[in-house]
Order: structure tokens, then C-alpha cells, then sequence
């Protein structure tokens, strides 16, 4: 008698598991997921990226050919957008993407999760900092040297005027004066 009841709650568990999975499959995938002797792993096509790189996720399992459906959370928040999907593909990668990965698998077995995949994002701001700088210093130093060059060259023209205008002045003023012979 014992026995039979016992079997009937098993039984009647599993079912409710199944037909509640088949609902809405991510709500039995819960924080306290069971890690087991299924085994569901991330695989990424890099895990330290620099700012603008392109990076791939992929929920990697050996549950079989049975339903499954997939969900993703990055630092214990659930990522909605890639809901149902093996791959993750993060484009163009920012700062805000660092972090910790979970990929959870939800079958007729149960759910799995895998261990966590760390990513992280290298910035590009110094580079650029360094690129901006090393730019502006030439640009003030192309600038100076313009500046040099033209003041020269107007000194000259100055230079020129001025003699030029002396030397007219010595050709077109009074005539000598001369002592009369008387």
C-alpha cells in the first residue's frame, strides 16, 4: 500500500514536471538547478575580447534528442532576448558585456545548468587617449612651424618694402643742394 502511494506521487510528480515544462519551459528552471550526471557546457569563440570585437557563446550538452529549450543569464540575471537559443551572440562587444555567463538546459530530465564562462572586455580608451594626444601635439607642432614660416616671409616682404621705399625716397626727393658760384 505504501509502495503504491509512493509510486503514484512519483508518478503524478513527473507528469506535473512534464506538462508544467511544457507551458512555459523557462519557469522550472529556477537559481537552485540541478547540476548532475548530465553535463551542459558554454564554449565561446573568445573569452577575452577587446571593445568592438564580436563574441559567439554556444550551450554545449549530452542530454540526447529530446525537448529542450535553452535560456542564458549573465551575472544572475535572466537575458531575455536570447531566450531559446544554443548560441549567444554578442556583437560589438562594450564593457558592459564583461561578465558571468550561465547557459541552462530545460528538458523532460530536469534542468541543468553549466558552470560559469567569464568574459572579459578590454577597453580601447587609453588608445585612444594616447591617438588623440599624439595627434593634437602635432597638429600644435605643424601649426608653430606655420606660424614661423609665415612671419619670416612677411619680415622679408617688410624688409623689402622698406628698402625699396628708401631707395625711391633717395631718387625722387630734392635735389642736392649745391653751393652758388657767384
Amino acid at each position: 500500500m505504501v509502495t503504491r502511494e509512493i509510486f503514484l506521487h512519483l508518478l503524478f510528480g513527473h507528469l506535473f514536471i512534464a506538462f508544467c515544462s511544457q507551458l512555459n519551459p523557462t519557469t522550472m528552471c529556477t537559481n537552485d538547478m540541478i547540476v548532475g550526471e548530465f553535463e551542459v557546457t558554454i564554449t565561446a569563440s573568445k573569452s577575452d575580447a577587446v571593445e568592438g570585437d564580436d563574441i559567439t557563446l554556444t550551450c554545449k550538452h549530452n542530454l540526447g534528442n529530446v525537448t529542450l529549450t535553452f535560456g542564458w543569464r549573465k551575472d544572475g540575471k535572466e537575458l531575455q532576448e536570447h531566450n531559446n537559443k544554443s548560441e549567444l551572440f554578442l556583437k560589438n562587444v562594450l564593457l558592459p558585456n564583461a561578465g558571468q555567463y550561465i547557459c541552462y538546459v530545460n528538458s523532460t530530465y530536469g534542468c541543468y545548468k553549466s558552470p560559469p564562462h567569464k568574459v572579459t572586455v578590454k577597453s580601447n580608451s587609453e588608445i585612444l587617449l594616447v591617438i588623440c594626444g599624439v595627434s593634437a601635439l602635432a597638429l600644435v607642432v605643424i601649426m608653430g612651424l606655420i606660424m614661423k614660416f609665415k612671419l619670416k616671409r612677411d619680415n622679408a616682404k617688410h624688409r623689402q618694402r622698406m628698402a625699396q621705399r628708401a631707395q625711391n625716397g633717395r631718387n625722387d626727393g630734392p635735389a642736392p643742394i649745391t653751393p652758388r658760384e657767384s
